[in-house]
């Protein structure tokens, strides 16, 4: 037996740790664990498992694991959360993205792997979680940005592909009336409830439907000069549909009204760019991006290919910003406000 032995099992088995953990945090936060670790009366493990509906032992062994990894403390008396389980909060959305929303995708691979026209399922609802979550730090501004750059304010923002709805009302905090529209029931249901909660529901609606359906008969709405908003959701039409399809919804929407503009966020498809695999976030987060939608029906593509479809549809980019590099450095995820010729 080699005497390093021991030393490069513990390097090679770093990913089956970091496996289970990731599943482990990701259950934490959306049970409510983590969460209520915070809160300023704590309570024993009985308590806990009462307030989450979850099974004692079990619980216990949950926060064991956890106390292992420094996430919480006193597992088995009045358990805490630590500092470093109060930074993983701050970051919840993407944990529901990766692993809330595709999770259970590479469970997929021997069968997509072996048939270009089969794809690997996700859940739908905690991906525009994730999603929407998320674009608070980057894409939500990034849009705010590019509607800045508009000659008049838009006379609605419609969003085409709006999940959970948090980015939609987040773009309407200023009081633009918005228009949500997605294709996943369960998206548009806890976009309506953020609306309900947040007092917006009158001012923002949501719209059960593909982007595509929604387009064709937008023609029939269109009131002003509207602002659409793509963010990551053109990447589905495009694979789902094909490059025509795309170029339509992206023809339509300029065409709606006169004056009318639309924003689009996608992200650079650069994975073997050496700059984006020395980066910490590209190595960390796009990598494993950049796979999952080769294996789910989503289509990532390069700046160039963005620009040529939006000239294709009829349109002129007016601007192409990206995010801010204190949250994303790589200028990876890029926006373009868009107008009709």
């Amino acid at each position: 037996m080699q005497p390093d032995f021991e030393q490069r099992l513990i390097s090679a088995i770093q990913p089956i740790r970091h496996f289970f953990l990731a599943q482990c945090i990701e259950f934490a936060m959306s049970s409510g664990l983590l969460t209520r670790l915070g809160e300023p009366s704590p309570t024993d493990v009985d308590g806990l498992a009462k307030d989450l509906n979850l099974h004692p032992e079990r619980l216990t062994g949950l926060l064991r694991y956890l106390e292992g990894e420094g996430i919480v403390t006193d597992s088995e008396g009045v358990p805490a959360i630590t500092a470093k389980g109060r930074e993983l909060l701050e970051f919840r959305p993407w944990y529901e993205l990766l692993i809330g929303g595709y999770g259970a995708t590479l469970r997929e691979l021997p069968e997509v792997m072996a048939d270009r026209k089969r794809f690997a399922s996700r859940n739908g609802t905690m991906v525009g979680l994730g999603s929407c979550g998320m674009s608070r730090f980057d894409a939500v501004p990034l849009v705010k940005r590019l509607i800045t750059r508009l000659p008049e304010p838009p006379s609605a923002l419609v969003d085409l592909g709006c999940g959970d709805g948090t980015f939609l009302l987040d773009l309407c905090e200023d009081g633009s009336p918005g228009i949500g529209v997605d294709p996943t029931a369960g998206s548009i249901d806890n976009a309506r409830r953020a609306a309900a909660e947040r007092g917006m529901s009158d001012q923002v609606r949501f719209v059960n439907a593909t982007a595509e359906d929604y387009m064709a008969q937008v023609k029939a709405e269109a009131v002003g000069a509207p602002c659409f908003v793509t963010a990551f959701s053109l990447q589905e039409v495009l694979e789902q549909q094909g490059r025509g399809a795309t170029v339509e919804v992206v023809r339509t929407a300029l065409a709606s009204a006169p004056g009318a503009h639309l924003a689009i966020v996608e992200v650079d498809h650069r994975p073997l760019d050496p700059a984006v695999l020395r980066h910490g976030l590209g190595n960390a987060y796009y990598n494993p991006y950049y796979f999952l939608h080769r294996i789910t029906e989503q289509r990532l593509e390069t700046r160039v290919f963005w620009e040529e479809l939006i000239a294709e549809a009829g349109g002129d980019v007016v601007a192409c910003l990206t995010t801010a590099p204190e949250v994303d450095s790589t200028g990876l995820e890029l926006g373009f406000l868009v107008r009709g010729h």
